[in-house]
C-alpha cells in the first residue's frame, strides 16, 4: 500500500474511534481517552513518514488528514450518540 493511503487510513481509523472512545470514557474523560488514542496512533506509526516523499501528493494528504479524521469522528460520534439514546430509551 502507497504511504499516502496508509495515512488516510490511519486518519479514517483515527476518526472513528472517537465514538467508542466516547462511549467507555464517558462525556468528563473523553477528551483524556481520546487524546492517548490518538496520541498512540500517531507515535505507533510515525516510521511511515520516511517513506513519504516531498510531491504534490503527500502535501494533499497532509491537507486531507485533518479534515478525514475530524469527519470520520463527527460520523462515529452521532452514530454512537443515537444508538447510546436509542439504548437508553430501549
Amino acid at each position: 500500500m502507497k504511504p499516502e493511503k496508509r495515512e488516510i487510513v490511519l486518519a479514517s481509523v483515527l476518526g472513528l474511534l472517537a465514538g467508542p472512545c466516547y462511549i467507555l470514557a464517558g462525556p468528563e474523560r473523553f477528551l483524556t481517552w481520546y487524546a492517548v488514542v490518538l496520541g498512540g496512533g500517531i507515535f505507533s506509526t510515525a516510521h511511515w513518514l520516511r517513506d513519504l516523499k516531498p510531491s504534490r501528493s503527500a502535501w494533499f494528504v497532509w491537507l486531507a488528514w485533518p479534515v478525514v479524521m475530524m469527519a470520520g469522528a463527527a460520523v462515529s460520534l452521532l452514530v454512537c450518540g443515537i444508538g447510546q439514546k436509542f439504548l437508553e430509551r430501549w
